[in-house]
């Protein structure tokens, strides 16, 4: 996996991780562990049009 360098101080990161929501903090914890790893190889393969969405119908058999 790629890496990143971002220069942010440890107080600015604190503050907007005490801002996100319940939702956010959920999908930051998805991605700092082995979970993120998979969502974003699942998403690139959607971005490739390897893979594709399901539709309701599919996903429900209605």
């Amino acid at each position: 996996m790629p890496e990143m360098v971002v220069d942010i101080p440890i107080r600015q990161l604190a503050y907007m991780i005490n801002s996100m929501n319940t939702q956010e903090l959920e999908t930051l914890y998805m991605f700092l562990t082995e979970e993120g790893s998979e969502l974003l190889e699942r998403n690139k393969d959607l971005e490739l049009n390897r893979v594709k969405y399901l539709t309701e119908e599919e996903a429900f058999d209605v």
